[in-house]
Parts: structure tokens; sequence; C-alpha cells
């Protein structure tokens, strides 16, 4: 291997062809720490597994890492994947701890590899950016028998999820029955064109139509239904909009439920044909239904939830199935008024019911310090918001970032890694076979020399190393370059 360039821009030259060589060879070396420092990660995941994590925390595993190590629900599925599958998977695990792979490649392979495949996955996953890997490697996943569910069963006829933040408003829909989703396919791609007719028919002559996107089409859906039921029923609502009005950076402001602050503009076109429920807050505490009840009533229900934004728990990001609870139990004499009152999942709820999961405070000053309301878990200790990075030492004045990085990676006992990336060509599909291993014969439990590790040496293995062979012949072939016939 070519010894290593210097790390410092004002020896290569602005622009320059080493200039740009030396960027990447930064990049690759930071890319192998990361690959390392993620690589522990995953295995801290796997400690957590075999602890249970639920103890301390009332969370799944993934809820938990993505609390923890503050990254997103998303990407801690990915760590606790790996984790859940360490065991079946050496040679991924071992090309991770090396560097050799990120913990984004080493997640296609986890969540859709069979261990007779596994390590022929492995190698090849080192030359495969992870889009490629996306669009292999689910075809060598082992199809699970679908088994019918009864009829009261509520995942029997899927699920709807949705949510708002500050992108807008996501919708995710799930129906077991793909009959069922053909109807709703078939119902967006009508509408669709529907759309597109009425455009080109309202468009001025000799000019464009103006275009209509799917998400159109979802709308307009919606927007019939809502057509057909006020015409079927003059007597129910065209809209019936739940709206909270608070004081803001900027003054008084209306914003949606659960929090979400409405431009002006979209304000009124929002509410230029719909009925308005609102609900009026004293800066940030919503007022209550001044009556000593144990029933919650839908107003004050809604101002909550409002407040809270969802699960009031620490690393807990539901919004939606939420239950009320009265953080000084009503049957111990507690009050219904928004400062004894917390949104909480039904998950959380039973959690504190059960003894596991401790809340105390007061729900209209802000969480997490006395008076506020204070989460504890089985332990008695407090659960801290958010996970707390342990931030490292800062550089010394004049050091150059990358070796920062690497002093930083050997003092927390991490070490450094140049990471080779995928080659970056074009995938041949036809070309693309995993070779499948052979059944291991039977190792003595007792004798450690039966298991050897796995081969890996955290480098991309050598061109002449097995490859996987075409249907036709035994000519190997690089998945990662285009066939004859690629254009």
């Amino acid at each position: 291997m070519a010894p290593p360039r210097t790390l410092d821009p004002a020896s290569a030259g602005g622009g320059s062809v080493d200039a740009y060589e030396a960027l990447c060879e930064e990049i690759a070396r930071t890319q192998g720490v990361i690959n390392l420092a993620e690589a522990r990660l995953v295995e801290l995941a796997r400690q957590g597994l075999a602890m249970g994590v639920s103890g301390g925390t009332n969370l799944s595993p993934k809820a938990w890492l993505a609390w923890r190590a503050g990254i997103s629900p998303e990407r801690a599925g990915s760590f606790v994947k790996i984790a859940e599958r360490a065991e079946q998977l050496p040679h991924t695990i071992a090309a991770l701890d090396a560097g050799a792979l990120t913990v984004d490649q080493a997640a296609v392979i986890a969540r859709h590899i069979p261990v007779r495949y596994e390590e022929s996955a492995a190698r090849v996953a080192q030359s495969c950016t992870v889009e490629q890997l996306r669009k292999t490697l689910p075809h060598y996943r082992d199809r699970k028998p679908v088994e019918p569910r009864p009829e009261s069963d509520p995942e029997a006829h899927g699920h709807i999820s949705t949510r708002y933040d500050d992108s807008g408003y996501h919708l995710h829909l799930h129906l077991r029955d793909a009959a069922q989703g053909a109807i709703v396919d078939q119902a967006l791609k009508a509408m669709h064109e529907d759309l597109r007719r009425q455009a080109r028919a309202d468009a001025p002559e000799g000019c464009n139509p103006q275009r209509v996107y799917a998400a159109d089409a979802m709308v307009a859906l919606a927007e019939t239904a809502l057509a057909a039921g006020e015409a079927a029923r003059p007597g129910t609502d065209r809209y019936l909009v739940h709206v909270h009005l608070e004081a803001g950076p900027a003054g008084v402001q209306l914003m949606t439920h659960l929090g979400i602050a409405l431009p002006d503009g979209e304000r009124r076109h929002l509410l230029c044909d719909s009925r308005l429920r609102a609900l009026v807050h004293d800066g940030t505490t919503p007022l209550g239904t001044g009556r000593s009840t144990r029933t919650i009533n839908r107003r004050m229900r809604r101002a909550i939830e409002h407040r809270d934004g969802g699960c009031s728990v620490p690393g807990c990001g539901r919004s939606t199935g939420l239950e009320i609870h009265h953080i000084w139990h009503w049957e111990d004499g507690g009050p219904t008024e928004t400062w004894n009152l917390i949104a909480l999942c039904a998950h959380h709820h039973r959690c504190h019911h059960h003894g596991t999961l401790g809340i105390t405070g007061n729900a209209d000053h802000p969480r997490h310090t006395e008076p506020g309301v204070v989460f504890t878990n089985t332990w008695g200790h407090p659960l801290d918001p958010a996970g707390q990075p342990i931030l490292p030492t800062p550089p010394e004045p004049g050091t150059h970032p990358a070796h920062h990085v690497a002093e930083t990676a050997t003092d927390a006992g991490i070490g450094t890694h140049t990471y080779l990336p995928p080659t970056g060509e074009r995938l041949d599909r036809s070309g693309f076979h995993l070779i499948e291993a052979d059944e291991p014969p039977p190792t003595d439990p007792a004798d450690p020399t039966d298991a050897p590790p796995p081969d890996i040496t955290g480098q991309r293995p050598p061109a002449a190393r097995p490859a996987p062979t075409s249907p036709t012949g035994d000519t190997p072939i690089d998945p990662t370059r285009a066939g004859p016939d690629a254009a």
C-alpha cells in the first residue's frame, strides 16, 4: 500500500490532482474510524439486548439506542438488526470490526441474507454501494409462509399511520390484502388521469397544461370523499379543524393540533371552508375545564395532547393512540386539572401502573427538573431527556482535524483504519450471484481450534479471489462492472 499523503492542504496546492486525492484519502481515513466506532456501537447494542434494556427505560431496543445515541430511529434500527443477528453473521461482523464495511452496508445483509449466503455477501458488499445491495440482496432472503390471521386481529386488515413534522404531513398505508391495495392503486391512477385531463382542458390554447403529481391525486381523493359525504349527509361538516391559539415568537399564532404553526396564507386557505373549534392557551399552559371530574372531556384531552406533543416519556416518539394519565392518581385524591394530567402512549401508561416507570411533578412546568415532571426507571434513577455524548478533548491550536480524529479514536480505544469505498461502477444485475456456503462440519464445543475466525483483513480482497460465476459458464464476473449489453 502506498504511503499516506500529506494531510496539509497548503502543501497539496488548491485545485490540483494531489489536493483531490489527499481529500479522498482523508475521507477514507475518517470513514474508517467511523466504521470502527460504529462497529463498537453494534457490540454495545448487542450487550444491551443481552442485558434487557427495557428494565432501565421501558423502551424497545431501537428506541433506546436512538435515545441514548442521539440518532434517528431508522438508523438505530440498523444497529439493532445487526446486533440481533450477530451470531448468524460472523463474516459480516468481522468485516465491520475491521472497518471494511459500513453499518449501512452490513444492515442490508442483516435484513435480507440467510446464513448460507452470508460469507459471500460479506465479501461482495465491500465492492457495492448501499443502493446496489438494496436492489440485489432481497432476492436471496427466505420467504416466510404467510399465516392467516383471525378476523378479530386488527393487523389482518392492515394499518394506516399519519404524522406531522416541520417538513409537512406523512401518510403510511399497509394492506395485507394485495387485492385491496390494487383498488387503492387503481383509484389513485384514475384520479391522477382525471386531474391531468382536467389540466389539459383548462390550459389556454397553445400553452402546456399545469403538471399534476401523484400526491395531488391523493388529496383529490380525500376532497372527493368529503364532498360526497356532504352531499349524502348535509348535516356533516365539510371539515372540522382543531386549532390552538397561543403566544408565539412573533405574537399570537394559530397552530394545528400537536404543534405545527400555520403560515398566514395556508391558515386562510385551510379555514376558508371549515368550522373552527378553538382552544385558548395562556402562554404554554392550556386552560382547564373548571370542573373536578374523573372523565377527561374531548376539549381537555386535545389541550393536553397539544401541550405535550405526544408521549412525554424520554425517547418515545408516539403521537397517536395517546392516553391521558393522572400523575396524582384519581383514587388517591388527584384532581382532573392540566397540571396533574400528562399524555402517555399505552405502553408507558401500562409500565407506570405496573411499577416500572415513575412519574412525579407538575405537568404545566418544564419537564425533567423539579417542580416539572420527572421520570424514573425501575431502579428509581431519573431518565435524561436525551442521550448526551461525552465530548472529546478539543484539539491543540494548529492541529489538523484529521490528526485530531485519529488521536481521539486511539485514545478511546477504537483505533484507526483507511476505508476502501465501493467501486462506484454500474451493477450488472445478470452477473450478480452470491455463493451458497456448504453446511459446516460438526464441531467439538470443547475444542476452540475447530472454529477459526473468518478471514477478513479489512481490505478489499484481491481481484484473483474466487468470484461469482455467470449462469452459463465459469468465467469470473465482477458484479459492479456493466455487462457487454449495458448501455
